[in-house]
Order: structure tokens, then C-alpha cells, then sequence
């Protein structure tokens, strides 16, 4: 999602990537179709609404339209976590692929957030991380992604982004 994306464009992000796509369970935990009203959460409110509608895809759920805003929304897959918690797989052509917790807030409203490395001690970062240049942590196993879940899901989540699901008319 493109949620995911705006939240790792903050300076010195520590979000997790890895080349491709590495979870590989994804089923339409969701329903088979999602009409999405995403927003960017700071400074005490909501902003910069998007709209997306996505239908499952077999293996990814799929945007088949945007807002003007929403353009470049990728595909995603949704994996289960721990309680209600989600984790957000974002599938662009030609970019990193991305990791977020969505966290259920109420029915139908998730906060999405970034799955940040700087929340793991040294020793993940050490197993877990490349140490490629210009990358914060590219990780390449399902555990990787895992554990810097874990450590970003025992954070306080009171920022990142929006997801709303809406009534399909």
C-alpha cells in the first residue's frame, strides 16, 4: 500500500525491505474485495485522504482504482500476526518490498504502521539486517520479518496511516 511507502520516506526511517516478496501465505484475510480510504496520521488528525478499491488476485489483493492521490498504491497481501494484529506486504514492480503492522483499532479501521528496525536490540539487527549501503535493514527470511514485527509491535503504534475499509455500494 502507498501508506507504506510515504511511511518509510521519513528521513532516517528504520523500515525493513527485502528484495521480494518472502511471505508467501497470504490469503484474503479481508474479503475477496476492499474499497479503502487511507490517511497519513500526525500532527493530531488525519490527512491526505486516498481512496483505493483492491479485489483478490489468487495470491495478492490488487488495486483496480484509485484516487488522483491514491496513484502508485501497489498490490499487498496480508499475513496473521498476533491478536488482531495484521502484517501489510506491499508488492510494487521494480521496488523493495515493504513490511507494516496493521493494527485493528475498531471494526473496519486499522493503523498502519511501518515495521521499524530500530525497535529490535543489536543482535537482531545483527542476525537479521545487510548491511548493503543506503539500506536501513534488508531482510531476506520470514523470521527476520518476524522478529522486527515483534519488536515494533511492543511499541507504543500512535502514528503511521489510516486504512478504513468502506462499504463496497
Amino acid at each position: 500500500m502507498r501508506i507504506v511507502a510515504l511511511l518509510c520516506a521519513a528521513p532516517l526511517a528504520g523500515c525493513i525491505d527485502s528484495a521480494q516478496p518472502i511471505l508467501t501465505d497470504a490469503q484474503p484475510l479481508l474479503g475477496d474485495r476492499l474499497h479503502l480510504q487511507f490517511y497519513s496520521v500526525r500532527d493530531d488528525g488525519a490527512h491526505e485522504p486516498m481512496e483505493a478499491t483492491f479485489v483478490w488476485r489468487g495470491d495478492r489483493y490488487a488495486a483496480t482504482r484509485t484516487t488522483a492521490k491514491g496513484a502508485g498504491i501497489g498490490d499487498f497481501t496480508l499475513h496473521a500476526f498476533e491478536g488482531p494484529d495484521l502484517i501489510v506486504q506491499t508488492v510494487r514492480p521494480n521496488k523493495p518490498t515493504e513490511y507494516a503492522i496493521a493494527r485493528k483499532l475498531a471494526t473496519a479501521t486499522y493503523l498502519v504502521v511501518a515495521i521499524d528496525e530500530t525497535y529490535a536490540d543489536d543482535a537482531t539487527r545483527r542476525s537479521f539486517c545487510s548491511t548493503a549501503p543506503a539500506i536501513a535493514c534488508r531482510v531476506a527470511t520470514p523470521e527476520a520479518v518476524m522478529a522486527f514485527a515483534r519488536a515494533t509491535a511492543a511499541k507504543p503504534l500512535a502514528s503511521g496511516g489510516l486504512a478504513v475499509i468502506l462499504a463496497d455500494d
